[in-house]
């Protein structure tokens, strides 16, 4: 069994390399997987330049460095199809987003565990944030048993990622799969467009209508620099709240939820608008009328 980090990144070699520096004296992983967008030559050889870095340190190295932006959603797909390509069944897909700063060998460990057994598929951590987002910060229901009973009386999904480690039907960054689970067909779906928003709870529907449990650990975390701009990140609210509302009906819809809990989700989904301000009303509006 091999251990293998996979990072998409778009357009952010500088932030990059400063995270990848964290896993230099890691004795537990592999190697990893990058899928890079860099839209200029500049930008490519930095990514060379910091690859290159992890080569030398003895790590196994698979990449693509690509002037197309591919997205959230594709440049994700992209690595697990990589992963599907060269690595063996039994081994161990962690996806990190390029601003994560790995901690150390001691947050992966309990996640082997949990993946011995045949009946998990997939298991999620929790990020600890370096810096709070001024526009759409990260949130979290963090009382113990209330957030997975609003997610299945709403339809919006709230996450606790403080209690556990737990059975869960939906968790947070950072994700780790056998790979013998990706193998099974598990993708993100590409139209969630824009921000990418519910991608990853439909991936995680996913695992479960193949009979697979999710375990939420919370001992299997990340740093999580938050860069505010750059990357796939739409920092604009208007943007973002556009496609909150057009992501997350394209999942409702997709899975087949009840009207009562369309119509909540919608009304929590509005609330939060409403807190935001006016360019949040206006994405809302914006997708409204676009449907």
């Amino acid at each position: 069994m091999k251990i293998f980090v996979a990072i998409p990144t778009y357009n952010r070699a500088q932030v990059f390399s400063l995270c990848i520096k964290s896993f230099l004296s890691s004795k537990l992983i592999n190697g990893f997987i990058v899928v890079a967008q860099a839209t200029t030559s500049r930008e490519a050889e930095k990514y060379v330049g910091a690859l290159k870095e992890l080569g030398d340190d003895g790590f196994e190295i698979f990449h693509q460095i690509t002037n197309t932006r591919l997205g959230s959603v594709g440049a994700r797909n992209r690595l697990i199809e990589i992963a599907v390509s060269i690595l063996a069944k039994s081994d161990i897909f962690i996806i990190y987003d390029d601003d994560f700063v790995y901690p150390g060998d001691y947050t992966i460990k309990p996640i082997l565990g949990w993946l011995n057994f045949s009946s998990v598929g997939m298991v999620g951590g929790r990020v600890i944030n370096l810096l709070r987002r001024r526009i759409d910060p990260d949130f979290a229901l963090n009382i113990d048993n209330l957030a997975d009973k609003l997610t299945e009386i709403t339809g919006f999904i709230l996450l606790n990622t403080i209690h556990g480690p737990r059975e869960a039907n939906y968790t947070s960054h950072p994700f780790a799969f056998r790979v013998e689970t990706l193998q099974k067909g598990i993708r993100y779906d590409e139209n969630y467009q824009g921000t990418g928003y519910r991608e990853e709870s439909d991936l995680q529907r996913q695992i479960k209508a193949l009979g697979l449990k999710i375990i939420f650990e919370p001992r299997f975390f990340a740093y999580h620099l938050a860069v505010e701009t750059g990357g796939n990140r739409y920092s604009d609210l208007q943007d973002r709240m556009y496609w909150k509302w057009k992501n997350h009906t394209y999942f409702i819809n997709k899975w087949h939820y009840s009207t009562s809990k369309k119509v909540l989700s919608y009304v929590i989904l509005t609330t939060y608008a409403l807190l935001n301000g006016p360019p949040a009303i206006r994405g809302i509006v914006k997708a409204v009328k676009n449907r």
